[in-house]
């Protein structure tokens, strides 16, 4: 039996049991109980019902008895389906005093620590000891022991054991206990891992939990099987079950009420007292029942009288042919306290009892059926084959009629399975009820089909609310107001139902919707401090004790860690737009064997290069997201193979996309910076180099493009030093140039390199160097050394004695350089002919940092943000750095660059910022869009993690490191669209893909306008948004308006004006007085900042107050005068003013420094700021007419180079003539050219312009006053 029990330990559950009822069954009664509540403890809060349901740790449910020690001590234990766990409270809550049983037995001292979301927790110890079950005995059960907890009765869960508590002993990091269940097939109890469970109707005290085998005589009709849904591949985590039909029955008709989430995946939940439906269906059931949503108490609301109505509700489940349960409104309605009801203050039912209704919304999958539901099915889980038998319980039954379960695995005794259940996959079509049946709900009661509208509630003195079951939110904002919400479940994180989600354009749960309700830790260290920062500073001394500090640990690193190091490069490929990033990738790839083939980019075989994996990437040639991948690459070297582990970045060129290579730069160690032979270094080029520098990411430079007409590598070279202002050199020469290009010459070796074979798979290395070349070749290396020289002391010290460096030395030098950002080697080749490329992968390998190489700091939080080191060392504490989320369709995707320690799934990590613990259930190499799973990664290398709820950004440690490490730059939107859905039906789909848009690029903004009420996105450009728009389009099936772009103007004055203003204002009562005087002026000593400065004397105007007048101000500069955009550039002196002994106040002098300053706005020549563009346009030369008369129309003409082909221009424009400026430039140069901007600085809008905007503007306040 016991190994039958070990096959399915994945997927069994804890569950409790009191007497046995038979051969292989054990029974346990069970009791529904409100605790009553502490009456000291509520007078301490304030008197609301969710603040009260907020703090309190009483929870009403259902409850069941068992015995524990020797002798035995009586437990009461609280029953959840929705967990797996057994923990009981110490002698401390009156529970259990473990000093009492000669059985007891710690197993994990201080390592039992679980928590709620509530607040409420439990810490102490992990214990084995007796555990007794009516007649049933089990010797050695372990549990959690609460030494320290503010509930005072224990939990007992009887769900899936996906999140079993972990205990941890000196000989290994984690040891699964056998839970409940296991136990009980073990010793013979029962035979399979199933229970049925019969709730009894809401006045019924007692109901039963049945282990092994199910009563016949507790349900009524057929008992029906339908299926459990896995909430990842092959993994069950809850009883994830398809909801797919739901009608409203009364007495005055029939109405069918359908969902746009139909099939809605809902969770049967014994541990949540309401049940909780999407929302539009929610509203329906509100409507034909006559509740009301009270945002006040965060629940739909109706009279309490309605438990008499004759209505009921059938809810439907797998499909048209799969069982039915109905529920009648007695089952409904219920208390909202413990002693007399409060009442509605206002509206129809003025003066009626209130109750709470047992039907709730929710915005987002999955939602949960809870008691309301369960108390009128009688439901057998069987989690061997993950499958759920149903139906209608038989109330109060006194009869028994006990089927056990013959083996372990077999079928679901006297049920039929639901036929038909593939087609609960299919979606209705959304229709609105005609609500026949809300007449015979209400049965006379008022009613209302505005549910929208909360009703004023009243309490009587001395009543106490009633606790619903203990729940927590989900995720912010998902119900219609701020509510209790559905506890987190013990999930992996994310669901991904395949058979649930047909025709959906997004996951229904993702790792921002999900989260572990319990937490444990599973490291070996013993947490005995209360809070995180404790338990850092205790952390930090025992290292210290120990001597690991960074410094030891780097010194004590064993040879094979530094080798694992020393061996792994985590680069990017970073360039201007299409200079051949994507492609020099592809080649990567195939050469280390990661790829079999080689695709192109733009698709053109149907394929596309295998980082491009977005279907606009494919069809636009751009990369718009950064991609991820690692390989492996063997580098040869005097005979000797080395393989080196390669992180690999792809980026984006485009200027609209600049925060993808600003995360990617922020955590890699090194740099390929792809420069086209002809082009050279460009405007995204210039970009990149400032984002290199900012983050100090070494670099090795490629020149791309070798094989065309034109290229010049050594004009490039030369562009490098004086444009970028790094030393570089060229440490190849080419064979050949344009078409003729077959190869290079290592300038460090000197000997020739050419590609062989298909797909230059081969290289062809020879001493032999040709003879029109040699002299060249002799020449840049002297020009290579000469440039070491000036950047290496060893090789300077060579060069003075004029002694030629070997070889090793020039290496040497060249890495030394480079890593220290000195200097960068410059390679080159053809991506696209497929030449030069396995060189560049060795340069890499030579001169670019390992982790251990780069000088990583963090934040020491715990003393004023002291930079701390950080070693790339498997054995010190784990430090790991989030920088980038992504949404597939198995959750949220954390991009992680583990910087210190290693991480292993299932272990338990602290964020920094949030102070919360999360578990990490799965790590995921990434290969673009495919995923590679691994059990551990270690220091200094870059993985994903699912089931991580952060911010891009966030530092991660594993809870003993008080550190945070710096994030990345963002910078700010330059243009701004007002947005809206066609469809006001796609409003949820529309939100949905914004929150997801905004979470992974933290340079899209939307916010709604107060004025004119639109939503405007903003982004870096006008490809940003339309990339966007696009997306929403196809990912998310939403048509969208968008509006002309908002330019973000600014207002200033340009000259100062006086003013004394007086605020005399009487209404009834105490007025509002306030003279202030002073002058506005520009702020000459910061254009871009706005200065607020007091200089009265003689207390005319009370300190105060003052600060009232600063406010005042910088409130006004939020919105100017002319077109209600910010004031910037701006300073306002107060030195005088006068005060009413009554009628003077904060919001007096507020008031009148605002208005003050509007009205001396216009009097210091108040003008518009427009902001201008440093536009960069790259065309054929052949154009370069066109595009002077197109630039001379938009703004000055900054700069221009003439090339051989093409020439570059430099303008600064306004930003408001530059849209649609694509367009222009495509026709202008036959699609030739290509343009980017970004923001340069703020200057005068043109009189006629500035005219036109507050014209404008002005018309627009009058037509909303109009209206």
């Amino acid at each position: 039996m016991k190994g039958t029990t070990a096959a399915v330990l994945g997927s069994v559950f804890v569950g409790v049991v009191s007497s046995q009822a038979g051969n292989g069954v054990v029974q346990w009664s069970i009791q529904k109980k409100h605790k009553p509540a502490d009456p000291l403890g509520l007078r301490k809060r304030a008197s609301t019902y969710e603040e009260v349901i907020q703090n309190e740790q009483i929870r009403g449910g259902y409850f069941t008895t068992c015995k524990m020690g020797t002798p035995a001590q009586d437990l009461t234990l609280q029953l959840d389906t929705g967990s797996s766990d057994i923990w009981v409270p110490d002698s401390d809550a009156n529970a259990v005093d473990p000093s009492n049983s000669a059985t007891f037995k710690v197993v994990g001292k201080n390592k039992f620590d679980i928590s709620y979301v509530d607040g409420s927790f439990a810490k102490g110890d992990y214990f084995t000891d007796v555990f007794e079950i009516g007649g049933a005995t089990l010797s050695n059960m372990t549990m959690g022991l609460g030494n320290k907890t503010d509930i005072s009765y224990g939990l007992v869960g009887v769900g899936y054991a996906l999140n079993e508590a972990i205990v941890a002993d000196e000989k290994t990091t984690s040891a699964a206990y056998p839970n409940l269940p296991v136990n009980m097939v073990d010793e013979g109890l029962i035979n399979t891992v199933a229970y049925s469970l019969w709730l009894n109707d809401l006045d019924a005290s007692d109901g039963s939990i049945l282990f092994g085998g199910i009563d016949t005589k507790k349900y009524v009709g057929d008992l029906t099987r339908i299926a459990i849904y896995p909430t990842q591949q092959d993994l069950y985590t809850s009883f994830l079950v398809a909801f797919t039909s739901l009608q409203a029955v009364s007495p005055s008709g029939t109405d069918t009420l359908t969902s746009r989430s139909f099939p809605i995946p809902v969770v049967l939940d014994s541990g949540t007292t309401l049940s909780y439906l999407p929302t539009d269906l929610a509203k329906q059931i509100w409507t034909e029942v006559g509740a009301t949503y009270s945002a006040s108490e965060g629940l739909a609301l109706l009279p309490c009288s309605m438990q008499n109505s004759k209505g009921y509700f059938s809810f439907g489940f797998a499909g048209p042919s799969g069982p039915k349960i109905n529920v009648t409104m007695d089952e409904l309605v219920l208390d909202l306290t413990d002693g007399q009801a409060p009442v509605f203050s206002a509206g129809e039912y003025r003066g009626q009892d209130a109750c709470a209704f047992g039907i709730q919304n929710f915005t987002s999958a999955p939602y949960l059926l809870g008691d309301t539901f369960l108390r009128s099915a009688y439901v057998v889980y069987d989690l061997v084959n993950n499958q759920v038998g149903i139906a209608a319980t038989d109330f109060n039954s006194t009869k028994s009629n006990i089927v056990p379960f013959p083996s372990m695995g077999a079928e679901i005794p006297s049920a039929t399975v639901a036929p038909n259940q593939q087609q609960a996959t299919a979606k209705p079509s959304a229709t609105q009820p005609g609500y026949a049946a809300s007449t015979g709900f209400t049965d006379g009661a008022a009613t209302t089909t505005d549910w929208i509208i909360g009703r004023q509630m009243t309490y009587k003195p001395g009543t106490h609310m009633r606790v619903i079951r203990a729940v927590a939110t989900l995720h912010s904002g998902r119900a219609v107001a701020a509510r209790q919400g559905v506890r987190h479940f013990s999930l992996a994180s994310r669901v991904a139902v395949a058979a649930l989600t047909v025709d959906t354009p997004s996951p229904r749960w993702t790792a921002s919707q999900l989260g572990s309700r319990r937490h444990f830790s599973e490291t070996p260290f013993v947490r005995a401090a209360v809070s995180a920062a404790d338990a850092a500073l205790k952390q930090a001394k025992e290292l210290a004790a120990a001597n690991m500090t960074p410094e030891a640990a780097a010194a004590r690193m064993t040879p094979a860690e530094l080798k694992r190091l020393s061996q792994v490069r985590n680069i990017g490929i970073a360039a201007h737009i299409d200079s051949g990033k994507t492609t020099v990738t592809e080649r990567i790839l195939f050469y280390t064997g990661r790829v079999k083939a080689i695709h192109e980019v733009r698709g053109r075989d149907g394929v596309g290069a295998k980082m491009d994996s977005m279907e606009l990437e494919r069809e636009r040639g751009i990369t718009i997201q950064s991609a991820a991948t690692f390989t492996d690459w063997a580098k040869k070297e005097n005979g000797v193979e080395e393989t080196y582990h390669v992180n690999l970045i792809d980026t984006p060129g485009h200027i609209d996309f600049t925060i993808e290579v600003e995360r990617a730069m922020r955590v890699l160690d090194g740099a390929v910076m792809v420069l086209c032979a002809v082009s050279g270094v460009q405007s995204q080029t210039i970009t990149v180099d400032r984002q290199m520098k900012r983050y100090s990411v070494p670099r090795v430079s490629f020149i791309n493009k070798m094989d065309r007409m034109g290229a010049n590598p050594f004009k490039v070279v030369d562009q490098i030093n004086k444009k970028l202002k790094i030393a570089a050199a060229a440490i190849q020469i080419p064979i050949g140039s344009e078409k003729e290009f077959e190869g290079v010459i290592d300038l460090v070796e000197m000997r020739a390199i050419r590609n062989d074979g298909a797909r230059g798979i081969n290289l062809k290395i020879s001493k032999e160097i040709p003879t029109e070349i040699k002299e060249l070749a002799e020449q840049k290396r002297q020009e290579l050394i000469e440039k070491l020289a000036d950047v290496d002391d060893e090789i300077a010290e060579l060069f003075l004695d004029e002694k030629t460096p070997t070889p090793l030395q020039i290496k040497a030098a060249i890495r030394r350089s480079t890593i220290a950002l000195k200097f960068t080697p410059v390679v080159m080749g053809s991506a696209i002919a497929d030449k030069s490329i396995q060189p560049m992968l060795d340069a890499v390998c030579d001169y670019l940092p390992n982790p251990a190489d780069v000088p990583n700091m963090a934040l020491d939080l715990s003393k004023a943000e002291a930079p701390v080191a950080l070693i790339p060392y498997n054995s010190l504490p784990f430090v790991g750095l989030a920088f980038k989320l992504e949404e597939n369709p198995y959750g949220q995707l954390t991009y992680m660059r583990v910087y210190q320690g290693s991480i292993k799934k299932g272990q338990y990590l602290f964020n920094s910022r949030t102070n919360k613990k999360v578990r990490i259930p799965r790590i995921v190499r990434m290969h673009s869009n495919e995923m590679e799973d691994v059990a551990e990664i270690g220091a200094g290398e870059i993985c994903a993690v699912f089931g991580v709820d952060c911010a891009s950004g966030d530092t991660f440690t594993d809870g003993h490191l008080p550190y945070g490490l710096s994030s990345m730059y963002v910078p700010d939107a330059v243009m701004s669209l007002s947005i809206k859905p066609k469809r006001s039906s796609d409003a949820d789909a529309f939100s949905k893909a914004m929150n997801r848009f905004m979470r992974e690029d933290p340079t899209f903004r939307l916010h709604v306008d107060e004025e004119s009420e639109e939503t405007i996105i903003s982004g870096m450009g006008e490809l940003h948004l339309e990339i966007y728009i696009e997306r929403l389009r196809r990912e998310y099936k939403v048509d969208c308006e968008t509006g002309q772009p908002r330019v973000a103007y600014r207002e200033t004055v340009t000259t100062r004006a006086d003013f004394d203003f007086l605020l005399k204002r009487q209404s009834g009562g105490p007025g509002d007085y306030a003279r202030v005087c002073g002058w506005v002026a520009p702020n000459e000593r910061n254009p871009e900042e706005n200065h607020f400065e007091t200089q009265v004397v003689g207390g005319t105007i009370p300190d105060k107050y003052l600060a009232s007048c600063g406010k005042g101000f910088h409130e006004a500069c939020v919105k100017g005068p002319l077109l209600g955009h910010k004031v910037i550039g701006t300073e306002l002196i107060v030195n005088d003013g006068a005060t009413h002994v009554t009628d003077s106040s904060d919001h007096a002098f507020s008031l009148a420094t605002q208005m003050a300053f509007r009205k001396a706005f216009e009097s210091a020549g108040g003008v518009v700021l427009e902001p201008l563009m440093k536009t960069t346009i790259t065309a054929p030369a052949e154009f370069q007419g066109n595009i002077l008369m197109l630039m001379n129309k938009r703004g000055t003409i900054v700069d221009t180079e003439v090339g051989a082909d093409d020439f570059t221009m430099v303008a600064d424009c306004s930003l408001n003539a530059m849209f649609g400026f694509s367009t222009h430039l495509r026709a202008a140069t036959q699609g030739k050219g290509e343009f980017s901007m970004e923001f340069s600085h703020y200057a005068a809008a043109p009189p006629h312009l500035q005219k036109e905007l507050i014209a404008k503007y002005v018309k627009e306040l009058e037509e909303k006053r109009t209206k």
